[in-house]
């Protein structure tokens, strides 16, 4: 007997899956694939406080070149091939570092691959479980070609160094505080909030998305406050052209960035008791 069709995770039609590449194929000829092997940091955060241990795997060859089997094919030549297609006239000089103005339509199709990268780069972990993207927001981004709103999208400028960021996520639980029931159940610990911060080239991209769009509308970098001046918000779009390259991120800077909102939740269940 032939196997069940999977369904596709954004157009949900059960269809022959395809090899997605998570930041395209299209990338090699102007970013190199020099590692045989790279590092999978995947964080989840049960409860305030108290992050798991990171899920870190090594894997063989550059993460760069990593695929996923979720997105049928029609998805995959048509829609998702358009957004990579739009947005690189804007992203090859992100990656090679060289000056650009990021006007609004500039960000919005940077903003808008970056988004389509961190959706498909959930499903590097392997566990649906924590998956924190609501299918909405899937099904947003294929009907809009855009972020969805409770999306917030920034980059920086981040010269290879000798420990490059490659891949990190963490995932988050977060409730309704004024509706927080006596127990927390399997279901209320799901994630419903997501950070992931990836590097290509010299382009370091975070983005955070939640099913509250007031916390990624108002996350002011607190534990990271010099992001304020190395990262550049591009979603929302500002309808002030930004020039490129800002100044660059050192490792640390890159490593702190990715982990800024697990450091925030830490100090926030300290605040509160937890």
């Amino acid at each position: 007997m032939s196997k069940p069709l999977k369904l596709c995770v954004f157009c949900g039609q059960p269809k022959k899956m395809t090899s997605e590449h998570v930041w395209g194929e299209w990338t090699k000829r102007y970013v190199a694939r020099t590692a045989n092997k790279h590092n999978h940091a995947n964080v989840f955060v049960p409860r305030p406080g108290q992050p798991e241990p990171p899920n870190v795997r090594i894997r063989a060859g550059d993460h760069l070149d990593a695929q996923v089997r979720i997105v049928c094919s029609d998805c995959n030549s048509g829609w998702l091939s358009q957004i990579q297609n739009d947005a690189k006239a804007a992203l090859i000089p992100l990656f090679e570092g060289k000056p650009v103005v990021l006007d609004q339509a500039a960000q919005l199709a940077v903003a808008t691959w970056i988004t389509m990268a961190t959706m498909t780069g959930e499903y590097l972990s392997q566990d649906d479980g924590r998956i924190a993207v609501p299918q909405s927001d899937r099904t947003w981004l294929m009907e809009n070609r855009t972020p969805p709103a409770g999306w917030s999208i920034w980059i920086g400028h981040y010269p290879r160094q000798a420990n490059p960021t490659q891949w990190v996520k963490a995932s988050f639980p977060i409730v309704d505080a004024d509706q927080l029931p006596n127990n927390l159940t399997e279901e209320l610990l799901l994630p419903t909030m997501q950070t992931t911060a990836f590097s290509v080239g010299s382009l370091f991209a975070f983005a955070m998305s939640c099913h509250f769009p007031e916390i990624p509308r108002g996350w002011d970098w607190r534990t990271a406050p010099t992001a304020r001046s190395l990262l550049r918000p591009i979603w929302p779009t500002s309808p002030t052209a930004t020039d490129w390259p800002s100044l660059a991120l050192s490792d640390n800077d890159a490593e702190s960035f990715s982990a800024a909102a697990v450091r925030y939740f830490e100090d926030f269940a300290k605040r509160k008791g937890f």
